[in-house]
């Protein structure tokens, strides 16, 4: 079920098509990892083994505007991929209690990856791929993260770069109102990037 989804940048990024949310985003004294460094928990793996430690069900179903726990989360655990220097996969699924379909309402696919270029390779080739099942794509800033937007049938897509991780995030077309999607997902990414891998200290990992 862990679908791989990279993370990836549109060439372009400081194009027409980009937004800045330096407001809504915590800042980053050295880069997004530095803030994900400050405040992440200790644990002895890069990503939180449990979906419940990236966004709670009842996080979620307030984020969405949901009844309070209506939201069920499962978690998958990815294999490393040695090739592409990725160390961790994590594949938060999130479910209305509504929904009884097959597919997630929401899913993140976290990656934790053995330097920044390695992070960032991955994202640009996977962005890239994204970009021909897109109706469209934005380009974005969150804080100092990079992130492309999306539209795609019937869901949307949001894939952020934060130093040595990544976030892929699928919401499906109807979670949320059509003009508050961006918004939300924007929101969601704010709460997961300080919960991903730290800059290494000392020797790499």
């Amino acid at each position: 079920m862990a679908a791989t989804v990279g993370m990836t940048v549109l060439a372009g990024c400081g194009g027409p098509g980009q937004h800045d949310y330096p407001e809504s985003v915590p800042t980053f004294a050295s880069g997004p990892a530095a803030g994900a460094r400050a405040q992440a928990p200790e644990r002895e793996t890069l990503l939180p083994p449990d979906c419940t430690d990236v966004v709670s069900g009842a996080q979620m179903s307030a984020l969405l505007g949901q009844p309070v726990d209506s939201v069920r989360v499962h978690t998958v655990l990815g294999l490393p991929a040695p090739s592409v220097s990725r160390l961790e996969r994590v594949t938060c699924q999130y479910q209305r209690a509504g929904n009884r379909g097959a597919i997630p309402d929401v899913e993140l696919i976290l990656a934790a990856y053995g330097t920044r270029a390695a992070a960032d390779k991955q994202l640009t080739t996977n962005a890239a791929a994204e970009r021909y099942e897109a109706q469209s794509a934005e380009n974005l800033s969150i804080g100092s993260a990079r992130a492309v937007l999306f539209a795609e049938r019937g869901r949307t897509v949001l894939m952020v770069n934060s130093g040595r991780s990544s976030v892929s995030m699928t919401m499906q077309n109807g979670v949320t109102r059509p003009n508050e999607t961006r918004a939300v997902m924007v929101d969601l990414a704010q709460r997961v990037l300080p919960n991903l891998a730290p800059e290494p200290v000392g020797e790499s990992r």
